[in-house]
């Protein structure tokens, strides 16, 4: 069991105020927020992210990792997964109605009208956040937070909030007497790689905490937790970064055996245990490189020597010569 810090006021205004006009203002907020929700709109999904994002930074195995940010591996997804990928995007919007509703003040946008990201290592390493909210009852009401949004299964969720979750809640509700003590690991032991990213934003958008939201999908059961952002932590998973997007060969593998249990899931594991060939294109070639140096997250090609549009990353060339580490 973890020492998370739950912001049970928060929690409390939530359902309050949902309860008090039977979600009125909750459903009036919904409609003016999920038709901004870009993710979930968008129709021009690229085959691969063109930098490596903050939010696998903090994933276990290094050489997935970089598997990722060299384009290995081009995932294909099964209708249902892809339904799954925009329900998350769209409990995004929920979660920002839900805290308009309580008052909260919500910005999903920077002041140059652009979603919020972050940028490091030249622009090799990046991502974009959810948002900044501000006015959350159980911190300094000025005070901005990082505004970070997930959705969970049941499993997932038992183990980030507890088996005894809604219990727990509503004897901090005011719902039951019974009080019931917390039972979950918290973000940072249920979710390694959420609690990097979150530590990763805060960091570099100058903010002191994160406010972690989470659903399950199952029940619409909602945990939330506050993360004060640790800069060692931070800084930590930054040289992580930085030196995953420089390494011109594969980082050491989690685990030699091909049936080790993480292993069988990773979507790398052909290339990786079974000397399947990788994705064809200019990350996976001997010839490219990334630009160390210079701002953009530019790559340079040795062999025609000049830089690399994104577009023709994606599709290589006649002269591909495949990474001999690959």
């Amino acid at each position: 069991m973890a020492h998370a810090i739950i912001p049970y006021e928060t929690l409390k205004k939530m359902h309050q105020c949902i309860t008090v006009d039977q979600g009125n203002k909750y459903r009036e907020n919904l409609g003016k927020v999920l038709p901004h929700i870009g993710d979930a709109y968008r129709s021009d999904e690229e085959p691969f992210r063109a930098h490596l994002g903050a939010s696998i930074v903090g994933q276990e195995c290094p050489r997935a990792i970089w598997y990722s940010w060299r384009w290995v591996t081009q995932q294909k997804f099964s209708g249902q997964m892809l339904r799954l990928f925009n329900r998350g995007h769209l409990e995004e919007g929920r979660f920002v109605a839900l805290l308009l509703t309580m008052g909260c003040k919500v910005y999903q946008q920077d002041a140059n009208g652009k979603q919020f990201r972050i940028t490091h290592a030249d622009g090799h390493m990046g991502g974009s956040g959810d948002g900044v909210v501000i006015g959350i009852p159980d911190v300094d009401k000025a005070t901005p937070l990082l505004l970070e949004c997930k959705t969970h299964n049941e499993k997932s969720f038992a183990k980030l909030a507890g088996s005894n979750w809604r219990k727990h809640l509503d004897y901090h509700l005011g719902l039951s007497k019974v009080q019931v003590p917390f039972d979950g690991d918290g973000v940072k032991e249920a979710k390694p790689e959420h609690a990097v990213q979150c530590q990763l934003y805060a960091s570099k958008m100058g903010l002191s905490a994160s406010l972690y939201m989470a659903v399950n999908k199952n029940t619409d059961d909602i945990y939330c937790e506050i993360l004060p952002l640790d800069t060692n932590f931070a800084e930590q998973f930054l040289y992580r970064g930085e030196q995953l997007t420089l390494a011109q060969k594969p980082p050491k593998k989690l685990s030699e055996s091909p049936g080790f249990w993480r292993c069988k899931f990773c979507e790398h594991r052909p290339v990786c245990h079974l000397n399947a060939a990788p994705e064809v294109n200019c990350r996976t070639c001997t010839f490219a490189h990334p630009v160390i140096g210079e701002p953009g997250g530019q790559w340079h090609c040795n062999h025609i020597q000049r830089r690399l549009t994104k577009e023709e990353q994606f599709k290589g060339c006649v002269d591909y010569t495949r990474n001999p580490d690959l």
